[in-house]
């Protein structure tokens, strides 16, 4: 078989297998495993760690672990409520900004609705995406969970009573901000209060809380935050990613729900714990006083994922209250708003936990950035196109144009290639059978006439990380969520969402199309037959892009039309 021909085989071969398997290692990060990072303990511990609480079914209280027989009998657990603080009815509060819509309940002190206003839920629909899902379990928050040596309680169904006197707050103004406090006392004299500031322009909610201890004797209670997200499985989805993001020790931690068989429990200092998705993303958020342990909870059967974040042990001195500050980040994955939270946010936005990848992804997509809003340069300013497709059809052009020097190259090696071939003729004929005097009188011929027989592959080679990355990009960036390209119903085109697959198949069979002309163009280095095979990868690839974003197809068929022109001068320059 000829050498071209067995490479061009093992190469499309790689490809294909790559995309259906090789290319989830490119994906969002997997999970370690059931290797535990080093235990640092918290600086903010002072007694021995005692064990996460258990969330029981209804997801309103939490209860001890049963003591082993080494231990003390633990005395029964107090009531969770106070009678006299159990309101009459739930009282909400809606806060409305530019960006989102949140609702906070009475019940718990907890945010129970936070819409994203720029994100919906399909293109069909005009419901608003919300990250605390109102269908499922409980999976309002935050709630805070105290535990001592004798008793654990939750506040997540104490009755707070609001400061705030009006049901509805707005923040219109930039810059403009809202704090709303609730307090609650428990029956064991323990007053909580809670206080969540909202801003106009950002995603991150401030979260403080103060507890204070009326008995006469000091206390100390060890504070646990659950957090919960509802979870269904992975399903059909294509570009699954859900799982938990711990900023542990500086490094981004990811864990797949799917994984979690509920053994583990990063330790170190924890600057924010989250759960998220491929465009969405909820996390407590520590900044300089991280938490110190996350426990990973194996999803539930009744579709709940939760991590409890273990932010450590706190003294209550008689009389005096204690204050406790972080935050809660509700938001997308968007470059600009987890850069606008701060606190290190922005690492939770990755597109493949392969280092030079993920680089490669970022920068593409910094370019697709820039060509959509426009930019400045040497005090020109230069509109941008506000249409991502555009955008990916100028990023083609670009990533051609610096590739033009090795696919000229590559074209002139294939017709160098292709000249040769009377003369390889003539050494099969005359060697006959003898593969070893063929193949050493062929590396001779090459030598001598300086061809290298691997030249025309080389820019094939050289695109594929491009290839990679710009896949994840377009795969996993929500700025192409959603995002439009063209729509001419009246003629089955329309890709008004450059993440998902086109829906008419236009695009797949255009490329398709563009590389059955490209084939037919090339010079062929072997004989009628290998030309025919060759035409058959056109084929294997459309139906392989079928599924593929409609970005990427369309990067995909651009840059084939460019290489159509590109090989229609090269031939007129040999001739």
């Amino acid at each position: 078989m000829d050498r071209n021909l067995l490479l061009a085989i093992v190469l499309s071969v790689a490809i294909i297998v790559g995309f259906q398997h090789f290319f989830q290692a490119f994906s969002p990060p997997q999970t370690p495993g059931k290797k535990v990072p080093p235990t640092t303990e918290s600086t903010k511990e002072t007694r021995p760690a005692q064990a996460p609480p258990q969330i029981d079914k209804d997801r309103t209280a939490v209860v001890q672990e049963k003591p082993s027989e080494t231990t003390a009998p633990h005395r029964v657990v107090r009531p969770l409520l106070d009678g006299a603080q159990v309101p009459a009815k739930d009282v909400k509060i809606k806060i409305d900004g530019p960006r989102y819509e949140a609702v906070l309940s009475s019940i718990g002190g907890r945010i129970v609705s936070f819409k994203l206003k720029n994100y919906k839920m399909s293109l069909e629909g005009n419901e608003l995406i919300n990250l605390f899902d109102q269908d499922g379990p409980d999976t309002a928050g935050p709630s805070i969970v105290l535990t001592t040596r004798d008793e654990t309680f939750s506040d997540a169904a104490l009755g707070y009573r609001f400061d705030e006197q009006d049901s509805l707050v707005t923040l219109t103004e930039k810059g403009s901000l809202k704090s709303i406090t609730m307090r609650a006392t428990t029956s064991a004299g323990l007053t909580i209060s809670k206080t969540l500031t909202f801003h106009a322009e950002t995603y991150l909610v401030d979260f403080s809380f103060t507890l204070t201890n009326n008995s006469v004797e000091d206390r100390n209670y060890l504070v646990t935050f659950p957090w919960r997200k509802v979870y269904r499985g992975e399903g059909e989805v294509r570009f699954a990613w859900n799982s938990s993001e711990i900023l542990l020790n500086g490094e981004l931690k990811d864990y797949y729900f799917k994984d979690i068989k509920g053994d583990e429990e990063p330790s170190g200092r924890v600057e924010w714990a989250g759960l998220g998705d491929v465009y969405f993303f909820k996390a407590l958020v520590f900044g300089k006083n991280p938490a110190g342990k996350v426990t990973l909870v194996k999803p539930s059967n009744d579709g709940i994922a939760e991590i409890l974040v273990r932010y450590g042990a706190v003294d209550l001195p008689a009389g005096r209250p204690t204050e406790t500050n972080l935050a809660v980040y509700l938001g997308p994955k968007d470059r600009e708003a987890l850069e606008a939270a701060g606190n290190n946010l922005s690492q939770a936005l990755i597109y493949s936990n392969y280092k030079l990848l993920d680089m490669m992804s970022e920068y593409l997509m910094k370019f697709l950035r820039f060509s959509n809003s426009g930019f400045k340069i040497l005090g020109l300013t230069i509109p941008g196109t506000h249409n991502y497709g555009i955008d990916i059809i100028f990023l083609t052009i670009i990533i051609k144009i610096l590739f033009i020097p090795l696919t000229h190259k590559s074209m002139k090696s294939m017709k160098r290639m292709q000249d040769l071939q009377p003369q390889i003729a003539k050494i099969k004929e005359k060697h006959k059978d003898d593969k070893a005097a063929i193949n050493k009188a062929t590396m001779e011929l090459f030598r001598d006439q300086k061809v290298n027989p691997l030249g025309s592959c080389w820019p094939m080679f050289l695109q594929i990380p491009v290839f990679i990355a710009l896949y994840q990009a377009l795969s996993y960036a929500i700025e192409l969520r959603h995002a439009p390209f063209i729509c001419l119903p009246s003629i089955y085109l329309c890709i008004n969402d450059l993440s998902a697959p086109d829906p008419y198949y236009v695009t797949p069979i255009l490329m398709g199309g563009t590389m059955v002309l490209q084939q037919w163009m090339t010079p062929s280095a072997g004989d009628p037959m290998q030309k025919k095979m060759m035409l058959m990868m056109p084929v294997i690839f459309t139906y392989m892009f079928l599924s593929f974003p409609s970005g990427l197809v369309l990067y995909w068929l651009v840059s084939n039309v460019l290489s159509i022109g590109q090989q229609v001068i090269t031939n007129k320059m040999a001739k």
